[in-house]
C-alpha cells in the first residue's frame, strides 16, 4: 500500500490551502500569500498577477534559508519569522510545519502586529493541513 496522498486527497488538501489564503486575502493589509516548501517550490498561491510565483518561491527558500543559517552562526537561536520592510511594502515570511513556510506581501502602510497575528493562525492551519 503507498503512502502517497490519493489525487482526490491532494486535491482536497489544496482547496483547504486555497481557503486559508483566500482568508488571508481579506484582511486589506495582505497583497498576495503563498505557501512554500523549504526547496524553494510553490505549493499554493494567491500573489498578485504582477508578481512571479515561483521567482518568489524560490527567494523566500533563500532568505528564509540564509536568515537560519545567520541566526545559527550568531548564537541567536530559532526565529519566528523574517520580515522585510521596503519603501512599497513589506515581506513576511513565516514558518508553516517543518516542510513549508507562509509568505506574505503586505502593504507599506499595513498594522504588522495584525498582520503578525492573522499570519500566525493561518500558519498554524496550513501546518495542520500539510502534517
Amino acid at each position: 500500500m503507498s503512502s502517497a496522498a490519493s489525487p482526490g486527497t491532494a486535491d482536497l488538501r489544496k482547496q483547504e490551502l486555497e481557503a486559508i489564503l483566500a482568508h488571508l486575502g481579506e484582511f486589506g493589509e495582505i497583497q498576495g500569500a503563498a505557501v512554500v516548501r523549504r526547496d524553494g517550490l510553490m505549493i499554493v498561491s494567491s500573489l498578485p498577477a504582477t508578481t512571479d510565483s515561483r521567482t518568489i518561491a524560490a527567494m523566500s527558500a533563500a532568505i528564509i534559508g540564509t536568515t537560519e543559517m545567520s541566526t545559527e552562526e550568531i548564537k541567536l537561536g530559532r526565529f519566528p519569522q523574517v520580515i522585510i520592510e521596503a519603501e512599497k511594502g513589506k515581506f513576511i515570511a513565516v514558518g508553516a510545519g517543518t516542510q513549508a513556510s507562509l509568505v506574505c506581501l503586505v502593504r507599506a502602510t499595513g498594522n504588522l502586529g495584525m498582520v503578525l497575528l492573522e499570519m500566525g493562525r493561518a500558519a498554524e492551519q496550513i501546518s495542520g493541513k500539510l502534517g
